[in-house]
């Protein structure tokens, strides 16, 4: 993580930030031969001081032309939890000795996302913990990033100081494992009408889901067990409506009329956490 800590000592005020990165879930196929938050969940009530945080943060970004930020549920409590440990350690961090780094936190709060960031900060007012953001570079690039699509606000108040973070992430829907596989399917059917293809016929296979439930990238690894197939490919996704480039050759050819596909939830720290592994075999 790259951090970055700021004292201004004489108005009591004080700054860090955060950011982390990951590549977003569309990588390389590699072959081998032979939006939204779940339903049901419970939702948190804003304190004044959070909502007018996440308030001024869009007023930023609308006056600079920026997509506004959607307030996130997971995000929010990430945020809130790590404002307890500010106000309790009295200190300003990203990470205490109890806690896991960002990317965990979120993922533990049930965040989907393939990249965040964090401003912490304390101050006697929400204002002053804004403005103070907005005068710092690294804060305001956070605030201000068009890379980040949702927020969460977490204030703590303790000893007549707020203490507060921000937790940014461009958040991914949160799909089952079937609705993924679902969608995978429709946009590989989608591509090949777009080319004047007949439609892939398309299966769930539970070898397969198996295969990308263990797989670390490696086709070979993937295929054995599988019955015979012509083409086994296997990548990570985070979004089902963009194909990697280097899938579409397969996608495209005109040998393959059968596709089985197996899917399988699994965030890590490598490629994100909204990672799916997928597994796709081929035949004619």
């Amino acid at each position: 993580m790259r951090r970055l800590v700021h004292h201004f000592l004489a108005g009591m005020l004080l700054l860090a930030l955060g950011t982390i990165l990951f590549s977003q879930g569309r990588g390389n196929a590699s072959a081998a031969s032979s939006a939204g938050a779940p339903s049901g969940e419970k939702r948190v009530s804003r304190s004044v001081a959070e909502q007018e945080l996440f308030d001024l943060i869009n007023l930023e970004r609308e006056k600079a032309g920026l997509d506004k930020l959607e307030w996130n549920q997971q995000l929010t409590q990430a945020a809130r939890e790590h404002s307890r440990l500010l106000a309790a350690n009295r200190t300003l961090s990203h990470q205490f000795d109890s806690e896991a780094a960002l990317p965990v936190r979120l993922a533990a709060a049930g965040a989907r996302f393939t990249a965040s960031a964090e401003n912490v900060a304390t101050a006697v007012s929400a204002e002053e913990v804004h403005t103070a953001l907005m005068h710092s570079p690294g804060h305001r690039a956070n605030i201000m990033s068009p890379k980040y699509n949702a927020a969460g606000v977490g204030v703590v108040e303790a000893r007549g100081y707020l203490f507060v973070t921000e937790d940014f992430a461009f958040a991914t829907r949160a799909y089952t494992e079937a609705e993924f596989r679902d969608r995978f399917i429709a946009s590989v059917n989608r591509a090949r009408k777009l080319k004047g293809m007949g439609a892939m016929d398309a299966h769930a296979d539970s070898s397969l889901r198996s295969a990308a439930c263990s797989t670390n990238g490696n086709s070979q690894s993937a295929i054995a067990g599988i019955n015979a197939p012509a083409q086994v490919v296997t990548f990570t996704l985070s979004d089902p409506e963009r194909l990697p480039n280097s899938f579409m050759k397969y996608v495209e050819d005109m040998r393959w009329r059968r596709m089985g596909v197996g899917v399988c939830y699994r965030p890590d720290a490598t490629y994100g956490y909204a990672n799916f592994w997928v597994v796709a075999a081929f035949g004619n």
